[in-house]
């Protein structure tokens, strides 16, 4: 179902142990069937434009085989527990599902503020590339806002889990042009994968939800 994700040594990882509450206040002003939707519209034009993106990176500056056969980094959201293909989905309890979810997400606030200031200064880049990342940034925290609401229905009270930081600052920052287009070019597929799962997840836990997975 999934991109495999390759391996390298570009983004390391650490765990935030920081779990938060939720706050359930004007939480409950849509039905369940409508936050769904609009968190699983939310992620599938997020994900849409994430590979927009990557491939645009790609295209404009990832043009050789050697250079794309060496994006083989880890991403930093790969210390997550996520599940891979639909049975294991199937097998995960709704509420981990939504906090792996919300993890993900949060996971990804940093590097796209990053990602936001890395194409503005990316020699070559066009307009609409920049206007692409800055949308990604801000869906993801409207999307972020849509899976705690589904959180606080499906399990009142819960909390959110720890998330993995990123550690890449230094590589996209380098003086090196290589490193730095590696580095771009790495986000940018792991935030295609990871917006792909989010996309996927949402909509079998919508039908497990609101249908009973009858769907």
């Amino acid at each position: 179902m999934f991109q495999l994700l390759l391996l390298s040594n570009l983004l390391w990882e650490y765990v935030i142990p920081m779990p938060m509450c939720l706050d359930v206040e004007g939480y409950n002003e849509l039905s369940m069937e409508e936050i769904f939707d609009r968190a699983i519209v939310m992620a599938q034009y997020t994900y849409n434009l994430t590979t927009q993106m990557s491939e645009e990176f790609d295209e404009n500056f990832s043009e050789s085989l050697w250079y794309k056969a060496r994006n083989s980094s880890t991403c930093h959201t790969a210390s997550l527990a996520t599940p891979e293909d639909s049975e294991q989905i199937q097998q995960t309890q709704s509420d981990d599902l939504l906090k792996v979810m919300i993890s993900i997400s949060r996971a990804w606030y940093h590097p796209l503020e990053h990602l936001v200031r890395s194409v503005a200064a990316l020699k070559g880049a066009c307009e609409t590339m920049l206007s692409k990342v800055k949308e990604v940034e801000k869906k993801n925290e409207e999307l972020l806002e849509e899976m705690k609401r589904i959180l606080v229905r499906v399990h009142p009270g819960a909390e959110e889990n720890a998330y993995p930081a990123w550690m890449g600052l230094a590589e996209v920052r380098s003086a090196n042009e290589d490193t730095r287009h590696f580095a771009l070019s790495n986000l940018f597929h792991c935030l295609r994968c990871d917006a792909n799962k989010v996309a996927t997840y949402l909509l079998i836990l919508r039908c497990r939800v609101i249908h009973d997975n009858n769907c």
